[in-house]
């Protein structure tokens, strides 16, 4: 037997939707997380929630 990796979609929210997730206001989010944005064309798009608590993990345990 193989062994198989399974792959889940990540869920992505745009920034409204992920302060949501955070708790917290757009300000603040968008002060800790643009780094996080998928941009295409120079506009920010989405954000994919996996990269968000990657961020959150690198914030918090510095």
């Amino acid at each position: 037997m193989t062994d198989r990796q399974i792959v889940v979609e990540e869920e992505i929210l745009n920034k409204e939707e992920a302060a949501r997730f955070l708790n917290i206001g757009i300000d603040k989010f968008l002060e800790l997380y643009g780094v996080c944005a998928d941009r295409q064309g120079g506009k920010t798009t989405t954000y994919k929630k996996s990269v968000i608590l990657d961020r959150y993990d690198a914030l918090c345990n510095r």
